[in-house]
C-alpha cells in the first residue's frame, strides 16, 4: 500500500516536501483496525482518517525533534 503525502500548509508557495510511505500489506490491516472506528465515529472516508493520522504523527516528531535541538542550543 502507497500512500504519498503533501507535507505543506494550503497558502504555502515555497519548496515543500513529498512524502512517500511504502506500507507493507502485512502490516496495514494492523494499522487500518486503528482507523476504521476513527473513520465511522467522525464520518470521514478511511483514506482522509490514515492520512491525517500520518501527517500528525510526521509533525509530532518534527516538534519533538526541534524541541531537542533547542533545549541543546540554548544560549546562557
Amino acid at each position: 500500500m502507497n500512500y504519498y503525502l503533501n507535507c505543506k500548509p494550503n497558502n504555502y508557495t515555497g519548496d515543500y516536501d513529498l512524502i512517500t510511505l511504502d506500507l507493507p500489506s502485512d502490516m496495514s490491516g494492523g494499522i487500518m483496525k486503528y482507523v476504521r472506528p476513527l473513520a465511522e465515529e467522525y464520518n470521514k472516508s478511511e483514506t482522509r482518517v490514515l492520512k491525517d493520522i500520518i501527517k500528525n504523527s510526521i509533525y509530532e516528531i518534527e516538534r519533538r525533534e526541534n524541541e531537542r535541538k533547542n533545549r541543546k542550543n540554548k544560549k546562557w
